[in-house]
C-alpha cells in the first residue's frame, strides 16, 4: 500500500499515527482545523518520544519524516490502502464521514473505525463499499497499549477481517476478535463491569477511593500485566482451571446471585470450555513452570517500580 490514512488528530488520531510510522509506514492524517497541523506533528514527537522505549531503533525524527498532516479529504485517501478512522463519537459526523470515504477512498481500500461505543453497522450499513468496513477499537493510547477489538458487522467481509487482523499483528499490535457487535464491544464491558463495583463499594462506604485503586494497581494489576485474568487463575489451583472453579466457583455463583442472576454463571459448559482452551495451550504439567515463570516476572515488575518511582504532583500546582 501506498500510505495509512488517519481521519482525525486528535488524541487517538495521532496515537494511532505514531504506531503505523514506528512500523515503517508512511501516514497521512486529516484533520480539517485550520493551522493544526504544527501542534498535531509537535505532540506527535512527544508522545514518540516517551514511548521510544518500545522500538528503540526507529527514532523520533525517522517516525516523523513518514507523517504528513493534509485538510482535504480526497488527497488524505488517494491511493490510500488502509483509512483508520478516529473523530469524534458522534453518529451523524461517522456516517457522513463513512459516505464520503466510500467515496473517495480507493475501492480496494479497507475502512476501519476506532470507535468504542458503535457497532460498523450504525454508520456504514448503507454504503455501497460497506462489506470493507469495520471497527479496529484499541485501548487507549494504542501507541502504548497494543490490544485491538476487531469487530466486523454481519456485512463484512471474511477478507476485510483478515486484512485488518494481519495488519495489527504486522505493525505490532495484538489483535483480539469479537465475533459479533454488541454495545460496549467486550473491552468496554469488562472495564466498566469492574468500574461499576468499585463505584458500589465507594459509595456504600466500604472502602475509599485511594484503597481501592491499590487492589488493582498493588494487587491484580501486577499478575494482570503478564497473565489475563482466566491464566491468572489456571496458576491458582494444582489442577489448573477447572480445578480452581471446582474449589471456587460457588463464589461467583453467589456473586452473580446478588446482581438478580437466576442461573450459575460457572457452568459444566463454561468449564469444559475453559479447560479446553487452557489444556490446549499448556498441559497441567507445564503449570509449576509457569507458576515460577510469572513470580520471577512481577519480583521484577515491582523492582522496577520501585527503581521508576511514583508519580509526583508539582507542589506549585502547575
Amino acid at each position: 500500500m501506498a500510505h495509512i490514512t488517519v481521519i482525525g488528530g486528535g488524541i487517538i488520531g495521532r496515537s494511532w499515527a505514531v504506531v503505523f510510522a514506528r512500523a515503517g509506514v508512511a501516514v497521512r492524517i486529516l484533520s480539517r482545523r485550520k493551522g493544526a497541523k504544527a501542534s498535531i506533528l509537535d505532540d506527535i514527537a512527544g508522545a514518540a518520544q516517551r514511548a521510544q522505549a518500545i522500538k528503540p531503533e526507529v527514532s523520533v525524527e525517522s517516525l516523523l519524516s513518514r507523517i504528513s498532516v493534509h485538510e482535504d479529504l480526497g488527497e488524505a485517501v488517494s491511493q490510500s490502502g488502509f483509512v483508520m478512522e478516529a473523530v469524534e463519537e458522534d453518529l451523524a459526523i461517522k456516517t457522513a464521514l463513512f459516505r464520503d470515504l466510500d467515496h473517495y477512498a480507493p475501492p480496494d481500500a479497507v475502512i476501519a473505525s476506532s470507535t468504542s461505543s458503535f457497532g460498523i453497522s450504525r454508520f456504514a450499513g448503507e454504503i455501497l463499499g460497506r462489506h470493507r468496513c469495520i471497527v479496529a477499537h484499541p485501548a487507549a493510547p494504542p501507541h502504548l497499549i497494543p490490544v485491538v477489538e476487531i469487530v466486523p458487522a454481519p456485512f463484512t467481509s471474511l477478507e476485510t477481517v483478515e486484512i485488518v487482523y494481519e495488519l495489527m499483528q504486522a505493525i505490532g499490535q495484538s489483535p483480539v476478535m469479537v465475533k459479533r457487535e454488541q454495545p460496549g464491544f467486550v473491552m468496554n464491558r469488562l472495564q466498566g463491569a469492574l468500574l461499576t463495583e468499585m463505584f458500589r463499594v465507594i459509595e456504600d462506604g466500604l472502602m475509599s477511593p485511594e484503597d481501592i485503586d491499590r487492589l488493582i494497581s498493588d494487587g491484580f494489576g501486577l499478575r494482570w500485566a503478564f497473565l489475563g485474568p482466566l491464566e491468572g487463575i489456571d496458576l491458582n489451583a494444582p489442577g489448573g482451571i477447572a480445578d480452581y472453579l471446582k474449589r471456587y466457583g460457588f463464589m461467583f455463583n453467589d456473586l452473580a446471585n446478588e446482581r438478580g442472576a437466576t442461573a450459575p454463571v460457572v457452568t459444566q459448559k463454561l468449564v469444559g470450555l475453559l479447560h479446553d482452551s487452557m489444556r490446549s495451550a499448556l498441559p497441567v504439567s507445564d503449570l509449576p513452570r509457569k507458576l515460577a515463570w510469572r513470580d520471577e516476572r512481577m519480583a521484577q515488575l515491582r523492582a522496577l517500580r520501585v527503581k521508576l518511582g511514583p508519580f509526583e504532583a508539582d507542589p506549585d500546582g502547575h
